[in-house]
């Protein structure tokens, strides 16, 4: 069930990514970028409101949990920026390769509190075929 959530989550990243890619080649990728995310606020308080969600102390938050709504206005920037130069194939592929690469560092070392799942050699193989395949891509 959970692959498959996660394979929808991959097929909608890569349409939002589209669509935000258009909208910052008519507006500039810092607009795009600011009206994504209100219609992101917008849309996340009418569900709050419709589920009746009560309000809670975001003080009692540590401040190090507000960092992916930061670096979410970081990423779809960066994806704004580079769909029109790049592509979306290109842009996602790199994006991966750069999620799968840390993703596997936080695994390893088990950092942000991660339980520690040890690098296997036999993901390098997965890694070599990523690799050659945006290799492939940026080159012929």
């Amino acid at each position: 069930m959970y692959k498959g959530l996660g394979l929808t989550a991959g097929i909608l990243l890569a349409i939002m990514i589209f669509f935000n890619g258009m909208v910052s080649n008519i507006l500039g990728a810092s607009l795009s970028t600011l009206i994504f995310h209100i219609i992101g606020l917008i849309s996340i308080v009418i569900i709050s409101v419709i589920r009746r969600n009560k309000l809670f102390d975001i003080r009692k938050i540590p401040i190090i949990f507000f960092l992916p709504g930061a670096l979410s206005v970081i990423v779809v920037s960066l994806n704004n920026i580079c769909i029109s130069k790049l592509g979306l194939s290109l842009t996602i592929g790199i994006s991966m390769l750069g999620q799968l690469v840390f993703s596997a560092l936080i695994d390893n070392f088990g950092l942000f509190g991660m339980p520690v799942i040890k690098f296997k050699k036999k993901r390098l193989l997965g890694f070599s075929i990523i690799l050659l395949g945006l290799f492939i891509m940026t080159v012929m």
